[in-house]
C-alpha cells in the first residue's frame, strides 16, 4: 500500500472510530477496541514507512 493510499486508509478509520465512540459511549466497547486495534496496526505501518524513508532519503 503506497504512502497516500495509507494515509487515506489511517483518516477513514479514525472517523469511523469517532463516530462508533459516539454511538457506543464508551472507550472499552469491544468494537471500539476492536477497530482501534485496526487502526493502531495501519499506524504502525505507517509509521515504519516513513522511518525507512528518512534512513534511505
Amino acid at each position: 500500500m503506497n504512502n497516500k493510499k495509507l494515509k487515506r486508509k489511517i483518516r477513514k478509520l479514525q472517523r469511523q472510530l469517532v463516530r462508533l465512540v459516539e454511538k457506543k459511549g464508551s472507550f472499552s466497547d469491544k468494537e471500539v477496541v476492536k477497530l482501534s486495534q485496526r487502526l493502531d496496526r495501519y499506524i504502525l505501518v505507517a509509521q515504519k514507512s516513513s522511518s525507512k524513508l528518512k534512513v534511505c532519503g
